[in-house]
């Protein structure tokens, strides 16, 4: 986009073309009118003093032209001084007795001021043409009040009927503008390239508590505490570093900017700005702060406790007690139920640490972790890296934490004496991590809601579980920018395939 609008601001303007064309049509209108005027002058003296008069004519009508050209505004009073000095020019020559006509000069001031004006009109109508043509042909903002189409043959009455419906466009395109930035739900403001207030909508005047409009954005800001601005210091509007903060009332606010770019250039002409209140998203956010370390540590003790007095009881009362052993089952459920929520709270947070990570260590580490479990039923796992160099960026907890569920969701649902491979393979840029497993398998029609939380599926009844592992793999995987999808046949297996984007060297 920018080195289109460099190209296009090399390219010469349509003003630019008009003064060229302009230029042009002067030279012609000279051309044409200097050789006539000395012709004329001549034949109408004397025959010693023609040459003389002929180059005072031509001379005269020359000055005329030239200061049509730079001044087209005084093109009249040019025009009316030039036969007035011609006039003068001639009586004065009288008085010391050299006859001079000055009809010849007079009459190629008058045409040339006549056929200028001419041409400069109609060279006008064509610009306004070209671009009353470019604006309709621009996207409607909005549908636009159509007037009746000129029928009449007046080609000045047709341009400026339509110039005044692209008038009346631009009046109706400005306001629904200002009525849209208006009801913004964000504190928006418009400021010229020196960083003067244009515009501010009513979250702003709200935000700021006063007006807008002629302020300095800067000074608005400092007033507000943002960091980095010093008063008495002078700061640039575009370098002004974007961060979130606190302002003078404790709100948590965070500035954006973006430049505001002509057609045909890539130099701001303003700015647009944004403070967005975070306040209720980081208080919701140390909401959940609190209540993941309330699950994590004051949630889990007395369950923990409730276990030891368990071992206790049983060991006292020396032998198998059906009911402590429902007790321990419900407890043990329980802390399943706590550490699901947190990993899912925490796969959902926006507090991940992302870094180079080599993939191959991430699965050598859940293999690890998942082998004594798949021992336990005599399930064998097996891995297969292609590419053991390949990096990933990667919250490494996190993701080691996701294919640890998929590896323990397979061994769950798996029978004994049967086989899961964990495969990796790049291609194309992307990273591809295969899990599959010859257990029970998953019906078609129940793969849509497979990553819905609190769901479980038919294939998992007798299996212990929350319906909440899943859930916390998508989202991990989703917030690593990856894909995930699975293929599964009920009575065969399921195969989970991940898709991360590989870290280029």
């Amino acid at each position: 986009m920018s080195n289109q609008r460099r190209r296009e601001s090399r390219e010469p303007t349509q003003v630019q073309r008009l003064f060229r064309q302009l230029v042009r049509e002067w030279l012609w209108i000279s051309l044409l009118l200097l050789p006539l005027t000395a012709l004329l002058s001549f034949s109408a003296q004397a025959t010693p003093n023609g040459p003389g008069a002929a180059l005072l004519s031509v001379c005269l009508v020359a000055c005329v032209l030239g200061l049509l050209l730079l001044r087209p505004r005084l093109a009249l009073w040019t025009t009316v001084g030039g036969m007035s000095l011609a006039l003068l020019a001639s009586v004065l020559l009288g008085a010391r007795g050299w006859w001079w006509s000055p009809m010849a000069s007079v009459m190629g001031m008058l045409f040339g001021y006549l056929i200028w004006n001419w041409r400069r009109l109609s060279v006008v109508l064509a610009y306004f043409g070209w671009e009353l043509a470019r604006l309709d042909s621009e996207p409607k903002v909005f549908p636009e009040r159509r007037r009746a189409p000129y029928t009449g043959s007046d080609r000045l009455q047709g341009q400026i009927m339509a110039l005044e419906q692209a008038m009346s466009r631009t009046r109706d395109t400005r306001r629904f503008i200002a009525d849209g930035l208006e009801y913004l739900p964000v504190a928006t403001m418009i400021s010229d390239p020196q960083g003067k207030l244009l515009l501010g909508n009513r979250k702003a005047r709200d935000l700021f508590g006063h007006g807008l409009a002629g302020g300095d954005v800067l000074e608005h800001l400092t007033q507000l505490g943002y960091p980095g601005l010093a008063r008495g210091v002078q700061h640039r509007l575009s370098t002004l570093p974007l961060v979130e903060f606190r302002d003078t009332r404790e709100r948590s606010l965070r500035l954006e900017r973006a430049a505001l770019l002509p057609v045909d250039g890539d130099a701001p002409i303003g700015w647009l700005l944004s403070l967005t209140d975070l306040s209720a998203e980081r208080e919701a956010e140390e909401q959940r702060s609190v209540m993941l370390r309330f699950l994590s540590h004051d949630l889990r003790a007395p369950h923990s406790a409730i276990l030891a007095l368990l071992d206790v009881q049983r060991h006292e009362a020396g032998g198998n007690n059906p009911v402590f052993d429902q007790i321990e089952r419900q407890v043990r459920r329980a802390l399943e139920l706590t550490d699901g929520f947190v990993q899912l709270a925490k796969a959902e947070s926006e507090t991940y640490q992302f870094q180079p990570t080599l993939f191959d260590m991430l699965v050598l580490d859940v293999v690890d972790q998942a082998l004594p479990i798949a021992q336990a039923k005599r399930i064998q796992l097996t891995h297969e890296i292609d590419n053991e160099e390949a990096m990933v960026r990667a919250d490494q907890s996190l993701l080691t934490r996701a294919l640890f569920n998929l590896l323990e969701n397979a061994i769950k649902y798996s029978a004994p004496d049967t086989r899961i491979s964990l495969q990796v393979r790049c291609a194309q840029g992307w990273l591809t991590c295969d899990v599959a497993d010859q257990g029970k398998g998953i019906g078609a029609e129940e793969l849509p809601d497979l990553f819905s939380q609190y769901r479980r599926f038919s294939s998992a009844h007798g299996v212990d579980g929350i319906g909440l592992g899943l859930s916390m793999v998508k989202a991990v995987v989703d917030r690593h920018d990856g894909q995930i999808e699975c293929r599964s046949v009920v009575g065969q297996g399921t195969t989970f395939s991940l898709r991360f984007p590989l870290l280029e060297e």
